[in-house]
């Protein structure tokens, strides 16, 4: 009886360990659903954007779309979401860096 006490309570931890450090639900690559989404005039279309793990706390984001006279648009940021600028590369003229601020498990900020 005591081994299956030991062995439960040791798969317990390991369960609550890989929890615990768990990828954020902001990683990954999210595609645009054009039947669920509304653009205004004049707007670029992301198609894809891409959240992956930088290293060093930080995160890079790779923004693929196209612009409203359909020419295809690319940008890049990489930075940590701390709410400071992190300078953007690529084909962005509106801008030259973004500031992430994580509002809690599943929203974003971005000015």
């Amino acid at each position: 009886m005591l081994r299956f006490k030991f062995a439960f309570l040791a798969m317990l931890l390991m369960l609550c360990s890989l929890a615990a450090f768990a990828d954020s639900p902001m990683m990954g690559t999210w595609k645009l659903n054009e039947a669920k989404s509304k653009f205004g005039p004049g707007e670029t279309k992301n198609h894809t954007v891409s959240y992956t793990d930088a290293g060093n706390g930080m995160t890079k984001v790779t923004v693929d779309g196209t612009t409203p006279d359909g020419k295809s648009a690319h940008n890049e940021w990489t930075g940590k979401f701390d709410g400071k600028d992190y300078p953007v590369t690529g084909d962005s003229p509106a801008y030259d860096s973004r500031a992430y601020t994580v509002t809690n498990a599943k929203t974003m900020r971005m000015t």
